[in-house]
């Protein structure tokens, strides 16, 4: 078919108006002379369109001539030219005729059919409606977790009893929440100088950051830069994975715009401070300051916020204990970008002295103490069901009752006392001090060795542990325990001027018909006869054990004594033996302590704690340490066993020369036999109790000996500056809690005693005769615990504690440094030599002073 054919007829209004909307046609196009009568089907050519087999065209003017070539555009200087209406179209040129042609937009686009364009402008639509509603969908499905359920693994912080000192954190990541108010504004403003000075009037993401990081993706194919605000990058860090991805970026930026809409921007911001990386191990800004300065934020200052602040870009590199003029520069750009925000107005000094140098774990004598203390707060809390992954990494702020300035004078008393006698710390060489507070069971100090962690000297090869003197080792307490006696006595209606039988030896009858012979130091009568103010004093052994095993009738008073000592908070074992007044049992010094506790708070019984309170990571109170105060004591008694252990620092006591100058006191010693251990417990009334422990640790022994005994350097013998060498209660010991307790309360109030009531009755426990003398042999010492007769008494040999003066009789030889002491004996068991870190029952052989 021609051309012609398959277009439309030339009409006048065809020849006017370009037929379905076209524009008017130009003159010089209604008056062109073409070569062809079919000008309807001319119109629909594109003169571009040729090819070989195309007709090909020449317009021409009036006169037949050539016209011009066509323009660059068409004479309405709106569309381009090129359809056959251009009066400057090209004057010749193959085309495709019969289809239709847009006349609107660029030419690929007016070259497509309309079904086509409709179907990309539909298409397009429908693909916009879609991607909207996905973000919808995106947006509403995108779940933000509350920054407190955000598992973010962080350090817990121990403090000393003001709850702003910090005293040790755990072994977990090193990060530590704080409040925002906790955070100085200045270094506040040099982390928004340093990563986002616009935060607090952006929407939480910056569009133009979007598009900067979307141009520079494109580009290179994948994800290589992202925008920057504070709100994305605690997205990132908090909410998402590290990894570079679109989809990532997505939910990136979801997140941000939903976080901005619940959260202000202080709390942002707080979240974001939190959870920051700032280098040597310190996530946040709690930890950070602290590692790099040594205080916490509230304290830091323009210059060392920037500092920090300028360590976000590159924590490890920009250390300035690594790269120092780095760091200045880093230091340099967010100062200059405070001072333009008016944040400062001048440029400080950098603050380089105040920079701490990288350092490892401390080995000094506080950082041990502390060790010490951090453990027996995790015991406590794992007693009361916070889990050690709690508190290990749960961010826990965690509030001792430790007194800074006690635990101080705690460490000092030590080391003053210990130092000149032992420079260098001995392995085996056993010290402790806990002192509590009265009135609630407080611990305020407490000093568990010198030594922690791996013991390289110990015959372990694993190399066994140091272990706490205070709540870990129980050791014999020696006469410290008749404190125990003497409670027991005046709660059954004894009169502190009852009068005993003090002579050297005494006899308790045993189950064969033979005697229980008893000792006071090295066998040396120095009395006839004591009331039990002069037999605490003098710390009689040959008053105290027969007293112990008596009242409320013979043989009745040792589970008096037990029930007492279970009453008094004594929580170990104890055997219910005639020798339990002279301390055989192994106890916790913690526990000997408590019972020197209910004395002084007036008779109220206290659990001894060390931690006052714990917050979580959201500040919330998780446990708070309130122990009950249960009445034990009438406070008759109590004032009577004042009374009576005041004594012991008084002239002629065994801890004289301990006395605390212009302050009451009172106190007991006590000396293990052979020196193994020596202890002081005393306190001030209704103010402060202190016990020292002093002992030997896997103590080796000359078992060429009978009974052995301590090799040199491996009892509390040979000790300078003590008395003859040797350690007794009242004498290091007491002089450690003396120098303790001097510097503990001072500036504290002098408290006076109450004075005896003198309560119970008077009885009169004098002989009217002589006692036999002991024989000095015999083939049976008695059998008053069914023990076999035959089998001879050594039970402490690894000891060395020594359990007679022959085969006849069970001595003691201890003493107190002022002339007394106590001992005793038993009959002979069977049982092996126990282990020092065991409870050792039946050791009548234990002497005290």
């Amino acid at each position: 078919m021609a051309i012609g054919d398959r277009g439309r007829g030339v009409s006048d209004r065809s020849r006017g108006v370009s037929d379905r909307g076209r524009r008017p046609l130009h003159p010089a196009e209604r008056d062109a002379v073409y070569d062809t009568v079919d000008q309807a089907a001319l119109s629909k050519i594109e003169v571009r369109d040729r090819d070989e087999n195309a007709t090909t065209y020449r317009r021409v003017g009036a006169d037949g001539a050539a016209l011009a070539p066509r323009r660059p555009t068409g004479p309405g200087g709106h569309r381009r030219p090129g359809g056959p209406n251009d009066p400057n179209a090209a004057p010749d040129g193959p085309a495709r005729p019969g289809r239709k042609v847009g006349t609107h937009g660029p030419r690929i686009w007016r070259e497509r059919p309309l079904w086509m364009r409709r179907l990309v402008i539909f298409g397009s639509l429908g693909t916009f409606l879609l991607f909207v509603a996905g973000c919808a969908i995106l947006y509403a499905a995108t779940k933000v977790p509350l920054p407190e359920s955000i598992k973010t693994d962080q350090s817990s912080v121990i403090y000393f009893s003001d709850g702003n000192t910090e005293l040790a954190r755990t072994q977990g990541v090193n990060r530590h929440n704080v409040a925002l108010s906790e955070v100085s504004k200045p270094a506040q403003q040099a982390v928004l100088a340093a990563e986002d000075k616009n935060f607090y009037n952006e929407p939480g993401i910056s569009y133009r950051g979007i598009a900067r990081a979307m141009l520079v993706n494109v580009k290179s194919g994948s994800v290589q830069q992202g925008a920057s605000t504070i709100t994305q990058q605690y997205v990132k860090n908090a909410y998402l994975t590290q990894d570079r991805t679109f989809s990532r970026k997505i939910k990136e930026i979801v997140i941000s715009v939903k976080l901005s809409h619940k959260y202000s921007k202080d709390q942002i911001l707080e979240f974001y401070l939190n959870t920051i990386y700032f280098g040597r191990n310190s996530y946040g800004i709690d930890a950070a300051s602290e590692a790099y300065f040594g205080i916490p934020p509230s304290q830091l200052t323009a210059a060392q916020g920037a500092v920090l602040a300028g360590l976000i870009r590159q924590p490890n590199y920009l250390d300035p204990t690594v790269h120092l003029d780095a760091s200045k520069t880093r230091w340099k750009e967010v100062i200059n970008t405070m001072i333009s925000e008016k944040w400062l107005t001048s440029v400080p000094d950098y603050p380089l002295a105040a920079v701490k140098p990288v350092t490892t774990s401390s080995s000094s004598t506080t950082d041990v103490q502390n060790r010490y203390i951090q453990d027996e707060v995790i015991a406590e809390l794992k007693d009361h069901g916070i889990s050690e992954q709690q508190i290990e990494t749960g961010g826990l702020r965690i509030t001792t009752t430790i007194d800074a300035g006690r635990q101080q004078a705690a460490v000092a008393a030590v080391n003053s006392v210990i130092g000149p006698v032992y420079p260098n710390p001995i392995t085996n060489l056993k010290t402790g001090l806990v002192a509590l507070d009265p009135a609630t069971g407080k611990v305020l100090a407490w000093y568990g060795g010198s030594q922690y962690g791996k013991n390289p000297q110990s015959p372990d090869p694993n190399y066994s542990s140091y272990t706490d003197n205070i709540s870990y080792q129980t050791i014999p307490s020696g006469s410290t325990f008749k404190t125990v006696t003497l409670l027991t006595a005046l709660s059954n209606g004894y009169n502190l001027n009852s009068t005993f039988d003090a002579s050297d030896p005494q006899k308790l009858p045993g189950t064969n018909g033979n005697n229980y012979i008893i000792h006071n130091d090295e066998g040396d009568a120095r009395t006839a006869s004591a009331n039990l103010i002069d037999a605490t004093g003098q710390s009689l052994n040959t008053v105290y054990v027969p007293l112990g095993f008596n009242i409320g009738g013979p043989g009745l008073g040792v589970s008096k004594v037990v029930a007492m000592a279970k009453n008094l908070g004594i929580s170990d074992d104890l055997a219910e033996q005639a020798g339990i007044t002279l301390g055989e049992d192994y106890i916790h010094p913690i526990q000997m302590a408590s019972v020197y506790n209910t004395v002084a708070s007036g008779g109220y019984r206290t659990t001894p704690h060390i931690v006052d309170k714990v917050l979580n990571g959201s500040s919330h109170l998780i446990y708070q340490g309130q122990p009950e105060a249960k009445k034990v004591l009438e406070s008759g008694v109590v004032a009577d066993a004042s009374y009576a252990l005041q004594s012991v620092l008084k002239p002629k006591g065994t801890a004289a020369s301990s006395a605390l100058t212009g302050r009451p006191s009172a106190g007991k010693t006590g000396t293990v036999q052979d020196y193994q251990s020596a202890w002081f417990c005393g306190f001030t009334p209704g103010q402060l109790t202190a016990c020292v422990d002093m002992f030997r640790d896997q103590a080796k022994m000359d078992n060429t000996k009978n009974p052995p005994v301590p090799l040199p350097g491996e009892a509390l013998t040979g000790i300078p500056t003590a008395p003859g060498g040797k350690v007794y209660g009242g004498g290091l010991p007491a002089k450690i809690w003396n120098k303790f307790m001097t510097a503990a309360l001072k500036d504290q109030p002098v408290k006076q005693f109450p004075p005896p009531v003198y309560g119970g009755t008077i009885q009169n426990f004098t002989p009217t005769d002589t006692p036999s003398p002991t024989p000095t042999t015999t083939s049976d010492p008695g059998n008053l615990f069914d023990q076999p007769s035959n089998t001879p008494w050594n039970p402490l040999a690894s000891w060395g504690i020594n359990q007679s003066h022959g085969t006849t009789s069970s001595t003691s030889g201890g003493g107190n440094g002022n002339g007394s002491g106590g001992g005793g004996g038993r009959p002979p068991t069977p049982t092996p030599a126990p282990t020092p870190t065991s409870r050792k029952s039946g050791l009548l052989g234990i002497s005290s002073g």
